[in-house]
């Protein structure tokens, strides 16, 4: 049975800023945005708009942890903080831009919208298609200190019940059965109200994503700066990819926590391998081989179906959510990476990690064997 804060939402009776909520899904462009949006307060303002938090949006990671119950540092009464400010904004609208939001249940996302209540919540759906997404959800999983490889992540990915790494199913399919994640938002505020912006597809300018985010929100793209910043997301080669794995491999279980967040991840991926990302040629990436293709575009059919039925409002097009087709001289996926960087190179570069983490004069005794937490909301890794 909807609730009264829902059926006030979805007659349209409110006198609060309007709530546009941007939840993802994630490895699709959600870095560009709060990073555009971050660096647009004044300009946003001057639309009546505010975009809470000028902590690199930390107020709306702390409160998307509280609100949705997630693991890690203490948030309590982040979320009432961020509702209060929401409220009190006199202008027209408030932009609250966290892909974890994606990860909520329906009851969840009903409790979001109660919380919000009296301001009307329009919900803004990122989506990309999966042929894109899948090395991208692989490589940042391997940087939050994953040990899968390329092959498994997609086997299992592809099979969830029978591939190698059942874990790396579950949490791609969280973050990103879209059908599943639009339909509980759906439940929660209407189809009407739930705003899918299609990704346009490789070589598109950036421009255009922008764009189409802000003719959901009523923002006038031209007034914003939109360059990417060093914090923009980046990629790195298959190959350092494949390293920091081997790495993360080295490292076991018992290294974990912010020694491996501060040394692993932002010192060794974000630093040191970041540097020689542009070296990286374009053969060094993973693909899908023929097969795997010819399954992202079956199972991108059967999902396009079923966002059809939901009648979502779409922004873009969702024909952008079939894969492109497969170059047929694309070769398939090799083991390069291993040939470049073998086992006994993950293995000194751990070593050193360690010691670093050991030497380390701002951490914690015995940081450095807090072992990683193993639920799915871990992946939050880059909260500041």
């Amino acid at each position: 049975m909807i609730d009264e804060a829902v059926a006030a939402h979805r007659s349209g009776r409110s006198s609060a800023p309007t709530t546009y909520l941007h939840i993802g899904t994630m490895k699709t462009g959600t870095s560009f945005v709060q990073s555009v949006l971050s660096r647009n307060h004044e300009v946003l303002a001057g639309e009546d708009v505010t975009f809470p938090g000028n902590d690199r949006w930390a107020m709306q990671v702390r409160a998307t942890r509280d609100v949705l119950s997630i693991k890690g540092k203490p948030v309590d009464g982040a979320w009432d903080q961020l509702v209060r400010h929401i409220h009190a904004w006199p202008g027209r609208a408030a932009l609250v831009s966290m892909e974890f939001l994606s990860l909520a249940s329906a009851d969840d996302a009903i409790r979001v919208v109660r919380g919000l209540a009296p301001s009307r919540v329009e919900v803004i759906l990122t989506a990309r298609d999966l042929v894109r997404v899948l090395p991208s959800a692989w490589q940042s999983m391997i940087k939050q200190g994953r040990p899968w490889s390329y092959p498994d992540f997609l086997a299992s990915v592809i099979d969830p019940d029978g591939g190698p790494a059942p874990d790396a199913a579950r949490r791609f399919w969280r973050h990103h059965d879209l059908p599943e994640i639009a339909r509980k938002w759906v439940a929660a505020v209407g189809a009407p109200h739930v705003h899918l912006v299609s990704v346009p597809p490789s070589g598109a300018p950036p421009s255009l994503l922008w764009e189409r985010f802000c003719s959901v929100v009523g923002l006038d793209p031209s007034r914003y700066d939109i360059s990417q910043d060093k914090k923009s997301n980046f990629s790195l080669s298959y190959s350092d990819t494949e390293l920091l794995r081997l790495v993360n491999r080295s490292l076991g279980d018992d290294f974990g926590g912010q020694s491996r967040k501060k040394w692993a991840t932002r010192f060794l991926a974000n630093r040191v391998l970041r540097a020689h990302t542009g070296d990286a040629t374009a053969e060094d990436r993973p693909t899908l081989d023929a097969e795997q293709h010819r399954w992202a575009v079956q199972r991108s059919e059967q999902d396009l179906e079923k966002l059809h039925t939901l009648g979502l409002h779409v922004v873009g097009d969702l024909d952008e959510l079939l894969p492109v087709p497969r170059d047929p001289d694309e070769p398939r996926t090799a083991a390069t990476p291993q040939e470049r960087y073998p086992d006994r190179a993950g293995e000194v570069i751990a070593a050193l990690v360690k010691r670093l983490a050991q030497l380390d004069p701002e951490a914690p005794a015995k940081a450095h064997r807090e072992p990683p937490r193993d639920d799915a909301d871990a992946d939050l890794d880059d909260e500041p």
